[in-house]
């Protein structure tokens, strides 16, 4: 998990390469150095990097984050209710927490945490595995069944993840329990290592707080393509509960750091809180999925003012409270709720709720998920439907994957 907004000068100090960290984030309060070959705790021995504020099999949180973080305390609640319900009801589809421990180093004390090994993100880029950018329909359809069934099962654990998204629920890997290291590492390669560079081309001063050298994340296309080999054993888990908090049936406000395009405006507007939040931001994946990557609230920029207006242009005016929160609202639309901006700077699909091409689902499938979605996301925080509601709304026959080649 990064730090909180980088506050030191090597910022502009040093070159930032694609696919690795921010030099400027390793400093006092934030990330702890790791190398490879380190060994943390005389059991944990570094191998390779999977990625930065990711989860992986070692997650280490940047230390001004540990002082606060209550992740371990989900993760430890989580654990003890897997471990007291049996059988198949979502709880597969959380990621597996192993175990936690605290590090000291020159930026401070670290917080980590140590799950199982996952895969890539169900967001990834599948275009080189399918000849499309998105997930043939059939699969899209069985992601979608298993995400919902596990944000129930979060939900009936009085968990709120809070941070629903595409990049937070990645793709388990088959038949890692029974793959050495070596293994694994056919899929991920050896570990890229490159060297500090500073933008005015001076020798680089190395301090306790900065790494010798930098890694960056691994070619994951292979480890992609064992992920997605078999349509039937196509699974994911939703990982990273950073933002997470317990549920005791009390409204609250709080802060959310859900992106926006994923968020309810109770997040926006700093309303009370609850599980319907998830439920909206489900409403929105699940969209997102089905479509091959169109959001349901679309946005050039992703800035909140245009996420908001898609909001009001796809479902209508917000309700007083809100309406009068919204300070950029004479922008778009006059006080009854009527756009008045120029449609031609609009994206093409805006005010239209399924942006799914007619192609990809039947005609009766596509309305029956416009009314389920809908339910999804009504500004009505007490209307929209449960986590659990939506399971028995998605057909258990869509967790059975049928090969698009049979």
């Amino acid at each position: 998990m990064s730090p909180d907004q980088p506050r030191s000068p090597q910022l502009l100090t040093y070159w930032h390469y694609p696919d690795v960290e921010p030099i400027s984030y390793y400093r006092k309060g934030g990330y702890h150095l790791i190398y490879i070959d380190d060994i943390l705790q005389n059991r944990y021995r570094i191998v390779n990097k999977l990625g930065y504020g990711r989860y992986a099999a070692l997650k280490v949180l940047a230390a001004e984050v540990s002082k606060k973080i209550s992740e371990v305390a989900i993760l430890h609640h989580l654990k003890q209710r897997q471990l007291n319900d049996g059988g198949s009801n979502g709880r597969e589809f959380l990621m597996e927490f192993l175990d936690d421990f605290k590090v000291e180093g020159p930026n401070g004390t670290h917080q980590c945490i140590v799950t199982e090994v996952l895969g890539p993100s169900i967001g990834a880029d599948v275009e080189e595995i399918y000849g499309a950018e998105r997930y043939p329909i059939e699969i899209a359809k069985k992601l979608v069944a298993q995400v919902i069934r596990g944000v129930a099962y979060l939900h009936s654990c009085g968990v709120v993840h809070g941070d629903l998204h595409i990049g937070n629920v990645l793709l388990h890997i088959p038949g890692i329990e029974q793959m050495s290291c070596q293994d694994l590492q056919k899929y991920l390669g050896e570990p890229h290592k490159g060297p500090l560079s500073r933008r005015d081309g001076k020798p680089v001063i190395y301090t306790p707080h900065e790494p010798k050298y930098v890694v960056s994340s691994p070619e994951r296309l292979e480890l992609l393509q064992l992920c997605l080999n078999s349509p039937e054993a196509v699974s994911l888990k939703l990982c990273d509960f950073g933002e997470s908090f317990l549920w005791d049936d009390k409204p609250m406000i709080t802060q959310l750091n859900t992106p926006c395009v994923y968020a309810a405006p109770e997040i926006i507007f700093h309303d009370h809180i609850s599980p319907a939040v998830d439920v909206w931001a489900l409403g929105v994946l699940m969209h997102m999925v089905l479509s091959g990557g169109y959001l349901l609230f679309n946005s050039y920029h992703g800035i909140k003012k245009e996420v908001l207006r898609e909001m009001v242009l796809t479902l209508g005016k917000f309700p007083d409270g809100w309406w009068t929160k919204w300070e950029d609202r004479s922008e778009y639309f006059d006080e009854d709720g009527t756009f008045i901006g120029d449609w031609t700077k609009l994206p093409p699909v805006s005010g239209k709720f399924l942006k799914i091409p007619s192609a990809r689902m039947e005609k009766e499938e596509l309305k029956e998920l416009e009314r389920v979605i809908r339910m999804m996301v009504s500004y009505g925080i007490m209307d929209r439907i449960s986590a659990a509601a939506a399971v028995q709304l998605t057909p258990e026959s869509r967790m059975k994957c049928i090969s698009p080649d049979s």
